[in-house]
């Protein structure tokens, strides 16, 4: 039974020369993108986007983003009741490919025309230059439904499947 588990730990110790950690996928780094969006309809909105992440792929990195969401009844946000809550997903494009964000938080209201959504994300579904990309964490927006202007702020942490 002894050779066995040596056996065993051998074969494992071996495994990992042979696959390199850096194979199981890249530590997460923090990502911070920026959404500038117009409301197009009562449920879309479209704009561009920027960032400033740590994660290489998506440094310093910009395009264009279409967001469509839909609002449910009422929820809970940070252990507080809040009004309605929005569920929602943006198709986010660059030159170098797209990635898909779904979100969920809650909306309260600020002001007479102001709301403000606190939530949280995750990042998947990636192409091009974003297979692979993977993250969450947490989002901060505000909504002026007089002007239709929307600006979101998704900070969290992602990496790159296998990269």
């Amino acid at each position: 039974m002894k050779g066995k588990v040596r056996l065993t730990a051998l074969a494992l110790a071996a495994a990992a020369v042979a696959f390199p950690l850096a194979a199981q996928g890249a530590k997460p780094q923090a990502i911070s993108l920026t959404f500038t969006m117009h409301s197009t309809s009562a449920t879309t909105a479209t704009g561009t986007w920027t960032s400033t992440s740590d994660l290489a792929v998506l440094n310093g990195k910009s395009g264009t983003v279409v967001q469509t969401t839909k609002i449910t009844g009422k929820g809970k946000g940070k252990g507080e009741k809040t009004g309605q809550v929005v569920h929602g997903r943006d198709v986010v494009t660059a030159s170098d490919g797209t990635f898909v964000l779904q979100f969920v938080g809650g909306v309260k209201p600020t002001g007479a025309t102001t709301s403000e959504v606190n939530g949280r994300f995750v990042l998947k579904n990636g192409t091009g230059a974003y297979a692979g990309l993977h993250g969450r964490g947490t989002i901060h927006a505000t909504l002026d439904s007089a002007s239709g202007a929307v600006t979101a702020v998704y900070t969290g942490k992602a990496h790159v499947k296998g990269g």
